[in-house]
């Protein structure tokens, strides 16, 4: 019961952090929004910052730690799908937050954007990048190694562009209202796919 408490508060605040921004969030609001008292949330948290702290912690760092998965054996556009799907189920889970959120990848981008300005989550949030970036590295490496790439381009550049095609993606797209993940896929389909197709000679 305690976890379940303690949990709802996290979540909660979170699609309150979403949909107003951390600095636009007070406290009173957590309270309110949880129906808890003023106790039950000083209970499980020392102040607004900690709840903050969860938050990131149970709904960015930790689903990044999910990506980096283990499927060597999958073929190039296989392993790129999966973790693209991530990051559409990561955005749906942000627009079906609360009572649901409108303009999901604005409103996740700009929750990503208020963390940074704090150094000591900053200097995380670049950390979990970087390790996205050299995971989608190494399965561009693996995929030369298991002759699936044919043209000349280096693992690194390679991998530069499928990882700015996708956020160019989202970043252009941020103004959708709803919907985000049907949509995004739909991009997938007509940008990323015949890409790999490309290079793979598929």
């Amino acid at each position: 019961m305690a976890k379940q408490g303690r949990e709802k508060i996290i979540t909660t605040a979170f699609a309150l952090f979403l949909s107003k921004g951390y600095k636009n969030t007070s406290l009173s609001d957590i309270i309110t929004a949880t129906a808890s008292s003023k106790g039950a949330i000083y209970h499980y948290f020392k102040n607004k910052r900690a709840i903050y702290l969860e938050a990131l912690e149970m709904f960015f760092f930790n689903l990044y730690e999910d990506i980096l998965i283990d499927d060597a054996e999958l073929s190039l556009s296989e392993r790129l799908k999966t973790r693209y799907l991530f990051l559409l189920d990561l955005i749906d889970f942000v627009e079906n937050t609360g009572e649901g959120i409108h303009f999901p990848i604005r409103r996740y981008f700009l929750f990503q954007l208020e963390s940074e300005e704090d150094e000591i989550i900053r200097v995380k949030i670049l950390d979990t990048l970087q390790k996205y970036r050299l995971e989608i590295t190494q399965i561009i490496v693996s995929s030369f190694e298991k002759k699936e790439i044919t043209i000349t381009l280096s693992a690194p550049v390679i991998a530069q562009q499928l990882i700015g095609m996708i956020e160019g993606i989202m970043i252009h797209h941020s103004t959708l209202e709803k919907n985000s993940k049907t949509f995004l896929l739909q991009k997938y389909n007509e940008v990323i796919q015949p890409y790999i197709n490309l290079i793979t000679h598929n």
